[in-house]
């Protein structure tokens, strides 16, 4: 953030986001109702001598003047006042705009914010892939935040007792898999930390065994026929409904990862060899995967009807303005839980996430006799062994595809 940034009024503030927002091709409704929600902030700024603008001043005036209240449930209503807010969190300090506001911001503790930063260029230095420092970064905050909590205004004063009440806390708030994920991080962390003489010896040795079990992390499976009803349930005649269809088909028929999906181009269809190409976000595998008529036809339907005019060659963007990529896979999400919720079909106990596709995928290839070597080359993994653990509980059919 510069200086000029930092000395921003409210009323200089919302006038670059206004131009922000123009620039970014939001309709004149939208922008209307943004304006309107600024003017009551300014105003209640002027009431309240306020000159500049900070997120702790903006929840104030949402709980004052919007009677929005963190700790509940959000209308949809509330939720568009809240981003708006937030629009003028991410401009005041140099961010574009995010695309999905989820829950009410938690600003990182200022006083291991490099040490936070100095670990990630560490992982990128490693040679780590970004998805992973991404995600290193985001459990590591999680012990920050519980530090900053207790009063510890620096890791100099880090004791054994504070990572055991810790690791209680996570045993609270934590299902078994992300446990032990934070843990693992954190061990990597303090090895780290170690290292570099900002903590004491013998930190990293105290997270002995961790115990994570692979399994539970396996997405459960759903029939041909209800992932044929899913995709029925898709209104095709619509702009939104051209998209979807197209992301379904290949994440059903090609199980390719939601990832994936959100970082394909247009150079990534080969249209007159009929095939799909690009690198797997996870692994950093090449893959090429044929294109049936049915994801061919699908595909230009939606690029040629549906996809708005946007920079860029990536595939699936935003139906509405701002044009960009979705922001992140759990866009993919929702559009799967929106058509299984109209084809009725049941997830109570069973997970329902767009990996949920690619494990019925394997499964149903197997129901068919599909030699495991063929079922791996499709989902990509690096070996049978990574597919195994997709068909755990098909033994009998494992043992003869095998």
């Amino acid at each position: 953030m510069d200086q000029q940034e930092q000395t921003l009024t409210i009323k200089e503030l919302i006038c670059k986001a206004t131009q922000v927002i123009s620039e970014q091709g939001h309709s004149a409704v939208s922008i209307y109702l943004y304006s309107r929600i600024w003017r009551h902030l300014l105003k209640y700024a002027s009431d309240n001598n306020v000159n500049c603008f900070s997120m702790d001043f903006g929840m104030e005036y949402l709980k004052a003047v919007e009677n929005i209240q963190c700790h509940k449930k959000l209308s949809k209503f509330e939720k568009q006042k809240v981003r708006v807010i937030k629009v003028l969190h991410d401009i005041l300090h140099g961010k574009k705009p995010s695309q999905y506001y989820h829950v009410f911001p938690k600003e990182f503790p200022q006083k291991f914010h490099k040490v936070y930063t100095d670990y990630q260029s560490y992982l990128i230095q490693k040679g780590q892939k970004k998805s992973t420092v991404t995600a290193k970064a985001s459990r590591i905050k999680v012990f920050f935040e519980y530090l900053d909590s207790c009063g510890i205004q620096d890791l100099a004063s880090l004791e054994f007792q504070n990572i055991t009440a810790f690791f209680s806390i996570l045993k609270e708030n934590y299902a078994p898999n992300a446990k032990s994920n934070i843990q693992f991080t954190l061990r990597d962390f303090l090895r780290y930390a170690e290292e570099r003489k900002i903590i004491g010896p013998g930190f990293s040795a105290y997270i002995q065994t961790i115990y994570s079990n692979k399994d539970e992390r396996l997405p459960s499976t759903y029939s041909q026929e209800e992932l044929n009803s899913i995709l029925l349930s898709v209104d095709r005649a619509t702009v939104i409904g051209k998209r979807d269809y197209a992301v379904l088909l290949l994440a059903i028929r090609l199980g390719i990862r939601s990832s994936d999906i959100r970082h394909l181009t247009i150079q990534s269809l080969r249209w007159n060899e009929n095939l799909i190409e690009f690198y797997q976000q996870k692994t950093g595998i090449y893959q090429k995967l044929p294109v049936t008529d049915e994801i061919k036809y699908a595909l230009a339907d939606y690029l040629k009807n549906s996809r708005p005019d946007a920079k860029g060659d990536t595939i699936f963007v935003r139906t509405n303005a701002p044009y960009e990529a979705l922001s992140s896979s759990s866009s993919f999400y929702h559009i799967l839980n929106k058509y299984m919720k109209k084809a009725c079909i049941i997830t109570e106990g069973k997970r329902h996430g767009m990996h949920s596709m690619r494990h019925s995928l394997s499964s149903n290839l197997l129901a068919k006799g599909t030699p495991l070597p063929v079922i791996t080359g499709i989902l990509g993994h690096s070996s049978s062994e990574a597919t195994k653990r997709y068909l755990w509980m098909d033994v009998e059919k494992l043992r003869i595809a095998a």
